[in-house]
């Protein structure tokens, strides 16, 4: 059964990971739909079978869209317009992809806001600020970047406060559920997993990479890198008991969980060649896939060795990488390159120009079924992944 929705950050379990991705043959992909968006929408898309989702901005930069189309034509059938002033560097866009959870879809501007839709219809909710609530007060420079997350039940958030860098609030109402003290939020999204029995919340913060309870929100551990001043944007990954993160300026490392008597976990791998920007890296069974400085990487679990890598110009700092176990799909600076999701091969097996050249891959794609919804520049459009089977 192929997944037919893609609710959240990196799809639905917020690995990159999908059910089933285009084969060389598909190519080149067949354009369904094309319909324009406000603004050059920065956040990612989500979506189920027959509705996708993402924000925008209004032309005059001084509103946030919330919006929902039909995932059939692309034509719009709700939307919700939030006031959002300021001037953040890279624009006042949205950085969040949309969150959804059973009739219930929530947005999240970069200036905190946090918006929650009946999905359908687009009927308001509930909506708060989690950045003047439980911020630190500092002046905003990127805005939240971070993608909202549903763990144990709760909507979790890192508004960065003394008190309160991760909250937990109640996904009917909102309401504080719990909160818990550290330092200002990083740039990077959070993950959840099921590990030893616990559900835990991974990610960073300003300085850090962190685990913590996600019933309580007590933190678990802490480990500060060698090298300072990263600015965190690459999502975690969790693969087992084992950890795979990777920063500018600490380069790619596997973690493995703390066992009995150990107080955070042990180092594994680390391979400093892999130092991206913004790209999170991606995992398949043994090996790690992730773009920097022009170059796509494939190494090693967990010794991080490079097994091969593939030098292009469109591999700029904003790639998304997407996998079905058996074919990685590259999608950076308006193209589409497609590889082997394996050790040897490290040549493309197929490319295309999805937008004109050029044009960065800020917002995360989403695939549900055999459709491809991307967003580049002002566009977004939907592609065939695969032919649907005639009709007998």
């Amino acid at each position: 059964m192929i997944n037919a929705s893609w609710p959240q950050w990196r799809g639905p379990l917020r690995d990159g990971h999908c059910d089933q991705f285009a084969q060389p043959a598909a190519f080149p992909l067949k354009q369904i739909w094309e319909t324009f968006s406000q603004g050059k929408p920065v956040g990612g898309i989500a979506g189920t079978e027959d509705r996708i989702y993402q924000a925008d901005r209004d032309f005059l930069d001084q509103f946030d869209r919330f919006a929902c189309y039909d995932a059939s034509n692309g034509s719009l059938i709700w939307q919700q317009i939030v006031p959002g002033m300021g001037m953040l560097d890279y624009g006042n866009s949205s950085r969040a992809t949309p969150l959804l959870r059973e009739n219930q879809v929530l947005f999240q501007s970069a200036f905190g806001i946090i918006a929650s839709y009946d999905a359908k219809v687009g009927t308001p909710l509930w909506q708060t600020n989690v950045i003047s609530l439980y911020g630190s007060g500092r002046e905003l420079v990127w805005g939240l970047c971070s993608s909202p997350l549903l763990a144990n039940g709760q909507l979790i958030f890192n508004p960065g406060g003394k008190k309160s860098s991760l909250v937990a609030l109640t996904p009917d109402s909102g309401n504080l559920v719990w909160q818990t003290p550290g330092q200002d939020y990083g740039y990077g999204s959070l993950v959840s997993a099921q590990i030893n029995g616990q559900e835990v919340v991974i990610g960073h913060d300003k300085t850090t990479l962190g685990a913590w309870d996600a019933r309580s929100g007590k933190r678990l551990w802490t480990i500060k890198p060698q090298e300072p001043e990263d600015f965190n944007v690459p999502t975690p990954i969790v693969q087992g008991s084992q950890i795979i993160v990777a920063t500018e300026n600490n380069g790619c490392r596997v973690y493995q969980w703390p066992g009995e008597g150990e107080s955070e976990p042990r180092l594994l791998g680390q391979q400093q060649e892999l130092c991206p920007e913004t790209t999170s890296p991606i995992s398949t069974q043994d090996s790690v896939f992730g773009v920097a400085n022009g170059t796509l990487y494939c190494l090693s679990l967990p010794e991080l060795q490079i097994r091969w890598q593939f030098d292009d110009p469109c591999l700029s700092e904003h790639a998304c990488l997407v996998t079905d176990g058996q074919h990685l799909g590259v999608f950076a600076d308006g193209e589409l390159l497609l590889f082997a999701a394996e050790g040897k091969h490290r040549e493309p097996l197929a490319r295309q120009l999805l937008f004109e050249q050029r044009t960065p891959q800020y917002a995360h794609p989403a695939i549900m079924g055999n459709r491809l919804y991307i967003s580049g520049g002002n566009l977004l459009r939907c592609y065939e992944l695969w032919p649907e089977p005639a009709e007998e």
